[in-house]
């Protein structure tokens, strides 16, 4: 089953982002987050923003799309956070990282949406590449306000059990800098 499309009405506040740029669909508004280049906005709980500033990350895509079924009542898509073995062969671009940190991987939290079962990727402009689903460990539905500081907790907390699982030489602190950095060439290469 696929996603349900529907006329965006006016009278709520992502809703009417959508409308004042013309946006009248819901595929509409899929493919025009979709088209929007990776990156980081000022603030993530503001839907909006991803329109206005003209970028989004998985997160803040995902949960704008999300809004916009909540503000409709359109019942059925929840807002995923899966934590997946990010490498070069998954996640291409990031290989560089790893090698000069000497990791095969890093946990990595990633935000989707899933409708019946399956899962939506609207993450990197120009591609659908979900190759990353093979090295899912773990995924739980989370709320839209939970997609800064409880995923960045969640992301830590899973972070910290596997540096005392695989007794790696790096603190948390470097490990997240060097996810940090992992980000970084994402957001340079735009794919994923």
């Amino acid at each position: 089953m696929i996603i349900p499309n529907f006329n965006i009405t006016a009278g709520n506040t992502v809703s009417d982002i959508f409308i004042e740029k013309g946006i009248q669909t819901f595929y509409d508004a899929i493919r025009a987050i979709h088209k929007l280049p990776y990156g980081r906005i000022d603030n993530p709980l503001d839907f909006g923003n991803i329109i206005t500033e003209g970028r989004g990350t998985c997160s803040t895509k995902h949960a704008t799309l999300k809004t916009l079924t909540d503000e409709h009542a359109i019942y059925g898509l929840q807002l995923e956070l899966v934590i997946y073995a990010m490498d070069n062969k998954n996640t291409p671009g990031i290989g560089n990282i790893l090698e000069k940190y000497n990791l095969p991987y890093m946990l990595e939290a990633h935000t989707v949406l899933a409708y019946d079962d399956e899962m939506y990727d609207y993450t990197f402009a120009g591609t659908h590449n979900m190759s990353w689903r093979e090295a899912v460990l773990m995924q739980t539905t989370i709320d839209t306000d939970q997609i800064e500081d409880f995923k960045v907790e969640y992301h830590k907390s899973v972070l910290e059990d596997w540096i005392k699982r695989d007794e790696l030489a790096y603190s948390l602190d470097e490990i997240w800098n060097i996810r940090e950095q992992c980000i970084e060439e994402l957001a340079s290469v735009k794919i994923l």
